[in-house]
């Protein structure tokens, strides 16, 4: 009942709507622009494949989830990224899953994700 606070829903794997940040202290969501890009999911994938402390745990068509587990404290953030083929975008969306605020953690991990994707 409760654990859809905590997890993204996989039911909702299979949608490429991502949803929207509740609270904007601690999630943020992007929509990327990648006409420019050849192969944009597979590459945003293969960055994350490889960045510490981040682990994929779902993987379907044009959808990612990755968990993240922060150095210190061990908090896990959720990390999704839908592919927009017909519209050439990425929506890239981070969240805690606890707290009242990141400090501005998932924002510094989108942005070192579009440093290494563009």
């Amino acid at each position: 009942m409760f654990t859809s606070f905590l997890y993204p829903e996989s039911s909702l794997a299979y949608q490429v709507e991502l949803k929207p940040c509740i609270e904007v202290a601690h999630c943020v969501r992007e929509e990327w622009d990648v006409r420019n890009s050849e192969n944009p999911f597979e590459a945003i994938q293969s960055i994350i494949a490889i960045t510490p402390r981040t682990e994929i745990v779902e993987l379907n068509r044009d959808y990612l989830h990755a968990e993240v587990t922060s150095k210190w404290m061990k908090y896990v953030d959720d990390l999704e990224v839908s592919y927009l083929p017909e519209l050439k975008k990425l929506l890239i969306r981070s969240e805690s899953r606890v707290g009242e605020s990141d400090l501005g953690v998932n924002q510094n991990r989108i942005d070192l994700l579009k440093e290494k994707m563009f």
